[in-house]
């Protein structure tokens, strides 16, 4: 298997262009809500799929942190920037969750 097949089909099966996942459940929200906030299925096909363990992930439009959320959850780095302090401090909390 070549290193690529490994991120793009994980579980032996071959990803398809059309992704079919839910809109962001509420149990995503309990630490506060973003208008924009993305599924963290959704980041995790994106993350998985494009980056190794121990990578550096940049989010220069951090919104809620679920790049964040999942590059923890993935054994990633992250680095999140956003103009609003609020916003980072809701990926804090939720980062900050995943540890307990």
């Amino acid at each position: 298997m070549r290193e690529w097949e490994d991120k793009v089909a994980p579980q032996g099966k071959q990803m398809r262009g059309i992704w079919h996942i839910p809109l962001t459940p509420m149990s995503e929200k309990t630490h506060g809500k973003h208008p924009t906030q993305k599924p963290i299925e959704l980041l995790k096909r994106i993350i998985s799929s494009s980056t190794n363990e121990n990578a550096v992930i940049l989010d220069p439009f951090n919104g809620s942190g679920t790049t964040g959320v999942v590059a923890s959850m993935l054994n990633r780095q992250f680095i999140g920037i956003d103009k609003e302090e609020d916003f980072l401090r809701l990926t804090i909390k939720r980062i900050n969750a995943l540890k307990k």
